[in-house]
């Protein structure tokens, strides 16, 4: 492994609050995650990767457009109008003197929400085809970031951003240490320290890779930035192994002078 690069475990961000033992307080299988390392496909079946922030496509627009527009009280009532004016000798105005402005302003709002969501579409396959390297039956392989699965280890390099939420394995500095800016989920632009375990920090080779198996239990996902609790097993080790929220690196957080 290179000196500029940390090595990660994939997983989906999580807050758990850990008793005296390093166990998860709770015991139904419900409220916890278990994740296989680097062992083929996993028991359960997650998400992908893969990211969409629009709010339209093409057979969902009209519906959801004009579901969105007529939630509007303004809008309701310009309809009610242009539906009385169609019936004859009901309203002394023209059949279209309501009717004409508002479809021209529901117009240029539809052209206002097409050129938005197109611009997310944009957005949303630059960020989805992002490359990473990942190691996969023995290799390292580079793949888009919709492509990384829950369980790939995953290598980035310095100044690359965090394809997915991910445990830190180990890093090509002392003590497993890297640092990391959060910018772009709090805004801090100080850079966080975070470390790998002891019982992983000599993982630096594709060998000791291949050998690493064991697993991850966590709490589900949820919005909490600054908390994180679980255990790593490996199949090594005779007990699991606490996880804290200074071996999480979440997605979108970028990986500096590491």
């Amino acid at each position: 492994m290179g000196q500029n690069s940390s090595i990660t475990q994939t997983f989906q961000r999580i807050r758990n609050s850990f008793s005296r033992n390093g166990n998860l307080p709770s015991t139904d299988a419900n409220d916890r995650r278990l994740i296989t390392i680097n062992s083929g496909p996993q028991t359960t079946k997650f998400i992908s990767n893969d990211i969409s922030t629009s709010k339209y496509s093409l057979i969902t627009f009209l519906p959801k457009f004009l579901f969105e527009q007529f939630r509007k009280y303004s809008n309701i009532f310009f309809l009610c109008i242009v539906i009385f004016q169609q019936i004859p000798g009901v309203s002394p105005t023209g059949r279209y003197t309501t009717a004409v402005p508002l479809s021209f302003i529901l117009c240029c709002a539809a052209i206002k929400e097409i050129i938005e969501d197109v611009k997310r579409h944009i957005q949303d396959d630059a960020v989805n085809r992002r490359k990473v390297l990942i190691y996969r039956e023995g290799n390292w392989i580079y793949t888009s970031w919709s492509k990384v699965k829950v369980g790939d280890i995953v290598k980035v390099i310095d100044k690359e951003y965090f394809p997915a939420d991910l445990v830190l394995i180990s890093s090509g500095e002392p003590n497993s240490i890297c640092y990391i800016q959060t910018s772009n989920l709090d805004g801090e632009t100080n850079l966080k320290v975070r470390q790998g375990l002891p019982q992983t920090a000599h993982v630096l080779s594709s060998m000791q890779l291949k050998d690493l198996q064991g697993t991850v239990e966590c709490e589900l996902p949820n919005r909490n930035l600054y908390e994180f609790a679980g255990t790593l097993k490996i199949n090594s080790a005779a007990f699991p192994i606490p996880l804290g929220a200074d071996q999480i690196l979440l997605r979108g957080s970028q990986l500096k002078n590491t």
